[in-house]
């Protein structure tokens, strides 16, 4: 009975969730649910493009392109994402399967497709309302690139703590040339391709000045254009990169947060707050891995947690929380990985985890019904040991989600509701009225869930209950006039 009713709730809900608002000119980058695909990493589309492929090796190609890409926009559509945000994939130079070696801005690296293979995974993107992010990467070049040779156009390499930045030559941004290139190859793509925007790589070792210019001469070209920006190291992140015109930057100091206190169970959420309010209260992408880091289902692993379990309650975090949610092909699978080359294989599409996927919609069909989710205050309503409540709020609508990290069952009292109000859950069943003392108490179980939305309470829905019952009445009726019949016809056989 109970998830019958549960099931005729949700139905109407998620009927009026599935129009995408996605399309519409207005629609912020705040919106946005981004799902990031490491191109040689993610899925073999064109079996012919082999050339440098060899799986054994860890720093060569593995085969993943462009067409791959295509092929499973379906798949990420039906994930929720509104997002695609994809690894540089400018020409490189050999083994360059990461593309930060870059020797021709202006081609398409030939292991991953065409210019008309782009094409047509933007075409199809946009048939299913998906933007299309590309990562441009304006400071390093390969050695063999034209520039790497001249004095004028390179600087010594600041930063040497990678496979690929080692071999990575630095380019000289205050240098005319290179700037007009980097100009031009910006322009070169949006026009070509027609992609909605650009992952800015390693904001924070670009020089400002280059930057706000940069930045500015995009929005000329495409005032609506989609900015986001990723960070080589935290803590060369100034001040001054929250004002160029990016609004979305990495918030890595919120991605340690989220991935140590949530594979940790009994670690207090409110940390996750703390975290928040000191890093200046900034939202940006939000996410718990990536390409770099180790796999947030290692960690879960590694902590004896259940990794369904732990990524559903990341997940309500990731969409509810300021800022955008950024997710790491492959987590719904959900896959994962310690050393750089098992977090950086090809997506395993084949042992996916069909309730993580329709927890992975459903989730983002809250996020996109509810746009306080993305532009509401935010605001701790109360903790109750690892359990924590969080309230979202603008002129329209209250939220409140509820986050039990315990290892026990924990509740929560909040009384800042109008009077007439109840908390509906949206995850579960669950309704809140106010008690007697004139409290909204919210309870729920160890390591799990709910997000909750302030709506009137009007008591019972008796008519509700009583079509329901009626339903079960119907249904026994009929089953009690089958089994007479073939009782009687059974009779009457000689």
């Amino acid at each position: 009975m109970k998830k019958l009713v549960s099931l005729l709730l949700v139905i109407p809900l998620f009927y009026c969730w599935g129009d995408s608002i996605h399309a519409e000119e207005n629609n912020s980058i705040q919106e946005e649910m981004i799902y990031t695909i490491f191109v040689d990493r993610f899925n073999n589309g064109d079996q012919q493009l082999g050339n440098q492929v060899n799986v054994d090796d860890p720093e060569a190609y593995h085969g993943g392109d462009i067409k791959g890409i295509t092929d499973k926009l379906d798949y990420i559509k039906q994930l929720g994402f509104t997002t695609i945000s994809i690894s540089s994939i400018m020409e490189n130079a050999g083994e360059g399967y990461h593309g930060y070696w870059i020797e021709n801005f202006f081609e398409v690296e030939e292991q991953f497709g065409t210019m008309e293979d782009l094409q047509k995974l933007v075409e199809e993107a946009h048939k299913r309302d998906l933007h299309v992010i590309l990562e441009f990467v304006p400071n390093y070049v390969a050695p063999t690139h034209p520039f790497a040779k001249d004095a004028d156009k390179t600087i010594p390499t600041s930063v040497k703590d990678s496979v690929w930045l080692d071999k990575a030559v630095t380019l000289n941004l205050e240098n005319t040339e290179v700037k007009n290139m980097l100009f031009k190859a910006a322009d070169f793509w949006l026009e070509e391709a027609n992609i909605d925007g650009y992952n800015l790589h390693a904001i924070d070792q670009t020089p400002l000045p280059f930057l706000q210019e940069f930045v500015d001469h995009l929005r000329s070209v495409k005032p609506n254009i989609d900015l986001t920006g990723s960070v080589l190291h935290e803590n060369d992140l100034t001040d001054e990169y929250d004002n160029v015109g990016i609004p979305l930057i990495e918030n890595a100091g919120m991605q340690k947060a989220i991935s140590d206190v949530l594979t940790n169970a009994g670690t207090p959420v409110e940390e996750l707050y703390h975290t928040w309010e000191s890093n200046g209260k900034r939202g940006g992408l939000v996410y718990v891995d990536d390409k770099f880091t180790k796999r947030f289902t290692q960690k879960i692993v590694e902590s004896g947690q259940n990794p369904l379990t732990t990524w559903k309650i990341a997940l309500v975090y990731l969409y509810t929380a300021p800022g955008v949610p950024q997710i790491y092909q492959g987590s719904e699978i959900p896959m994962d990985g310690a050393s750089l080359e098992e977090v950086q294989r090809l997506v395993q599409f084949n042992n996916s985890d069909q309730d993580l996927q329709d927890y992975f919609n459903k989730i983002a069909a809250i996020r996109k019904q509810f746009p306080v989710l993305s532009y509401g205050d935010f605001e701790l309503a109360g903790s109750s040991g690892a359990m924590s409540v969080f309230k979202r709020s603008d002129e329209d609508t209250t939220m409140f989600i509820a986050i039990n990290n315990d290892t026990g069952t924990k509740a929560v009292s909040v009384t800042d509701v109008p009077d007439g109000m109840q908390l509906t859950g949206l995850l579960g069943d669950n309704i809140v009225r106010k008690n007697e003392q004139g409290k909204y108490k919210i309870g729920i179980d160890r390591e799990s869930v709910e997000i909750f939305v302030v709506e009137k309470d009007n008591g019972f829905n008796w008519l509700f209950i009583g079509m329901i019952v009626g339903v079960f009445v119907l249904f026994i009726l009929a089953v009690v006039l089958l089994s007479r019949k073939q009782r009687k016809n059974e009779a009457i056989q000689p």
